[in-house]
């Protein structure tokens, strides 16, 4: 009973911060491998956003897969509920899609244009499971670690992939795991800690 106690006890403590858990890459197949080097996307240049908004993560990368790199943030945001709730009866699905302070998670994509400038690209709705930080693979495809709106600040639950539509994102997959960090390996593929 020992060392699964002590194992636990040393996961615990990595994901708070008292040390740190090695990298690892999920594989085409679902499984979990050591992870190779990884290249993390270059940092968005700096914008003037908001500010209400609170970036959790940022990214340059072409996620849209025109050949040009957007800003692809990780924001929460006091909630709004959408426009076209002024003209409904019914609850809108995004009610309860926000955290004790009020405060909403979304994926945004800006397009930076220089001087603190950007056009928005696609900004959604408030997330389900909110997302504590992303990043974009050599693929264009958006990996997040997603979290919960009661307790946003501990370990990401779940793995997330996303591809660009057109107008917004279409989840490929979400694999559970505790993280922290996810990035892009060597082989673009996800790894987290």
């Amino acid at each position: 009973m020992r060392g699964p106690v002590l194992i636990l006890l040393l996961l615990g403590s990595a994901l708070a911060g008292g040390g740190s858990l090695p990298w690892r890459s999920l594989t085409p197949a679902g499984a979990w491998t050591p992870s190779p080097a990884r290249r993390a996307p270059p940092p968005c240049p700096a914008l003037t956003l908001p500010p209400d908004w609170e970036v959790r993560a940022s990214v340059l990368a072409d996620v849209t897969g025109d050949g040009t790199p957007e800003c692809v943030l990780a924001v929460w945001r006091p909630w709004r509920d959408w426009r076209t709730a002024q003209w409904n009866t019914r609850p809108t699905p995004i009610q309860g899609n926000r955290d004790a302070r009020g405060y909403s998670s979304h994926v945004a994509v800006l397009r930076p244009l220089g001087g603190g400038r950007y056009r928005e690209v696609w900004v959604g709705s408030a997330l389900f499971q909110p997302v504590a930080t992303l990043t974009v693979l050599p693929s264009g495809t958006l990996a997040t670690l997603e979290t919960t709106y009661a307790a946003p600040d501990a370990p990401a639950h779940a793995l997330s992939l996303w591809h660009w539509t057109g107008f917004g994102f279409r989840l490929d997959r979400r694999v559970p795991t505790l993280a922290r960090e996810v990035q892009p390996d060597a082989l673009g593929r996800p790894a987290v800690r």
